[in-house]
């Protein structure tokens, strides 16, 4: 269920590396190398309160490059347009829609500013407080992506424009490797935009790993095309593989359009809290959702 290896790591440089890239988001093999420190052994010399202390130094080039090739053939990382990211195993799935092809992927560090605006502009009435909270922290954070021994956080996109060949050559290649993208390219520029996401976010606590709690949102302009639910879909196809057993999702009462869609899409209602909101000025109630993919 995890995507963290956990016991998996057969050496200390294996471990390291994943944790700088996870921690990253997307990092080239050549800052890698200048930024990964193992144990070194005892040093030759000791501070004076200390009876003996240890130092670290690089990793030998060969052992660096043993390391990524064991953590890429476990399908733990991936390289693409250069750079090294924590893999997911999805591929991508087009669209026919009315302003074009959609098409729905993992998220990529690239997509970071697209998906931030695009959750910010579904949130913008005040009705999706969680999106909201997801778009701030999303800004804080170094990497959309987190899978270790406290969280996983997966975002998956519905990018609308047209997408390199190559791409879609190399996710049929390697279905365990997002696609690539072309090296610094904004999501929200270009002839490429991201219209929807959709974010699952899961504790790696024991008693509730099979738990995921999801966000998903479509740009208003796209709406009525079959986006939302193909994104949801998605989602929920690749938790499922995952593992999970269970997603959530609350919601204020007065997103009604949210919670219809959910409902239509198979999501159960499981209570309500009163009064969880304040929202200009008003007290309104929290609607409580689940499904079991």
């Amino acid at each position: 269920m995890s995507m963290y290896p956990t016991d998996s790591f057969e050496s200390d440089i294996q471990r390291r590396v994943y944790e700088y890239v996870e921690r990253n988001g997307a990092v080239t093999p050549a800052e890698l190398a200048r930024s990964i420190e193992i144990d070194g052994g005892q040093a030759h010399s000791k501070p004076a309160r200390s009876g003996a202390y240890t130092e670290t130094v690089p990793p030998a080039p060969d052992d660096l490059r043993a390391a990524l090739e064991a953590l890429r053939a476990d399908g733990y990382l991936t390289e693409n347009d250069g750079r090294l990211r924590v893999a997911l195993s999805a591929t991508t799935t087009a669209l026919e829609c009315e302003d074009g092809v959609v098409t729905i992927r993992p998220a990529r560090e690239e997509d970071r500013a697209g998906v931030v605006e695009t959750m910010r502009t579904v949130a913008d009435d005040g009705t999706y407080v969680v999106a909201e909270n997801v778009a701030t922290e999303l800004e804080r954070e170094r990497a959309l992506v987190r899978a270790n021994e406290e969280r996983s956080r997966i975002v998956f996109v519905a990018i609308h424009g047209q997408e390199s060949v190559a791409d879609d050559v190399e996710a049929d290649e390697d279905a365990e490797s997002e696609v690539s993208a072309k090296p610094e390219e904004d999501a929200s520029t270009g002839d490429r935009e991201v219209v929807g996401w959709l974010h699952l976010d899961a504790p790696e606590l024991q008693p509730l790993r099979h738990t995921a709690e999801v966000t998903v949102g479509v740009d208003p302009e796209f709406r009525r095309q079959g986006i939302g639910s193909s994104l949801l879909e998605y989602g929920l196809e690749w938790a499922s593989d995952a593992g999970y057993r269970k997603l959530y999702q609350n919601l204020p009462a007065t997103n009604e359009a949210a919670i219809e869609f959910l409902e239509e899409n198979g999501w159960q209602r499981e209570g309500e809290h009163e009064g969880q909101y304040r929202l200009e000025g008003e007290f309104v109630d929290e609607i409580m959702l689940a499904t079991w993919p």
